[in-house]
């Protein structure tokens, strides 16, 4: 099938896609929170072990060769945008991760809605999520995404769908003995969030979210990426995702304004990219001083295909992208 047939073929889901995208600009405009165009042509990507970033060749006008990737997330450029005191900023755009698959819920390039919110944390998101989704959702009203969301602490989810205390499995040394026991293969050099995911995506995630959009919050404080710990908890991170019938939307953070902390975090990064194998790549300082810089604030980040797939009832991720990898490069 040609490249013009095939957008031909899903015409009315690229209009409602449109129009969905439309909704949710109005919605930030509304809400006064300033758009951001990134850059997603960037010298220095993210540390984070579970992504591999595209890496580019970039050629100036005297031949000069720059190394370069495209960005796997804005969230570098929007930091920097706070620190310089532009206040609650958002960003819709193309993202990049290399090594995905094509089809079902991913796609190489997707379409990535990030935001954030000054001077509070993240329970503001919570209500920006639900504020955003009753809006939208009301073009499309026979929607999951229509439904009241669910709120629920990451330690109620073990309980419920694995029968174990998760406060009892916060260090490396027990989750790797949890893991053994419900039959996985856990090995020497997994990190906490490999073991914790080892049993996570397999016995929990496929059942989240499917009677009503669910926020998971508070993870354990060695899955804290990006985040602040819980001042009242100190073993939970301010850290929440979204899933709608099983499918992880968005993932949310009090954001962390320690840049000591923040060089430290990504030094760990840096070390367990090694142990897989990976590349490891310069840390961005001009990022760790501008997370120094940085107000109270919270964040968040949404697959925006994801959202069109599941307010449009589309089976595939192909079906809302006018042209996927898979046709682009496979077909």
């Amino acid at each position: 099938m040609s490249h013009v047939i095939s957008i031909a073929t899903k015409k009315q889901n690229i209009l409602d896609r449109a129009r969905i995208l439309s909704e949710i600009r109005n919605f930030f405009v509304d809400e006064q929170i300033l758009e951001i165009t990134a850059p997603t042509l960037i010298k220095h990507p993210g540390q984070e072990p579970n992504l591999e970033p595209l890496k580019v060749t970039l050629t100036d006008d005297t031949k000069k060769q720059f190394p370069a990737f495209l960005h796997t997330s804005p969230e570098y450029t929007l930091k920097k945008c706070i620190a310089a005191g532009l206040g609650d900023v958002y960003s819709m755009g193309s993202a990049y991760r290399n090594h995905e698959s094509f089809g079902g819920i991913h796609n190489p390039e997707f379409t990535m809605l990030e935001w954030y919110r000054t001077g509070t944390d993240m329970i503001i998101l919570m209500d920006d999520i639900e504020a955003l989704f009753a809006r939208v959702s009301t073009l499309y009203p026979n929607t999951v995404c229509g439904v009241p969301l669910k709120r629920i602490h990451m330690r109620d989810v073990w309980q419920t769908y694995v029968g174990v205390n998760l406060d009892d499995y916060l260090d490396i040394k027990s989750m790797r003995t949890l893991v053994i026991e419900r039959g996985y293969t856990a090995l020497e050099q997994d990190s906490y969030e490999a073991l914790f995911y080892t049993i996570f995506l397999q016995d929990i995630e496929p059942h989240l979210g499917m009677e009503a959009p669910t926020i998971i919050h508070h993870y354990p404080a060695p899955m804290a990426a990006l985040s602040q710990l819980d001042p009242a908890d100190i073993r939970y991170a301010q850290r929440f995702e979204l899933y709608v019938q099983g499918v992880e939307l968005a993932n949310a953070f009090t954001e962390l304004t320690d840049a000591t902390e923040q060089r430290a975090r990504l030094v760990k990064e840096q070390l367990e990219r090694q142990v897989r194998g990976m590349t490891i790549f310069p840390i961005d300082e001009e990022f760790v001083d501008a997370v120094g810089q940085l107000p109270p604030c919270a964040g968040i980040a949404l697959g925006v295909d994801r959202f069109v797939q599941l307010l449009l009832g589309c089976k595939t991720i192909d079906d809302v992208l006018v042209l996927p990898a898979s046709k682009i490069f496979k077909s």
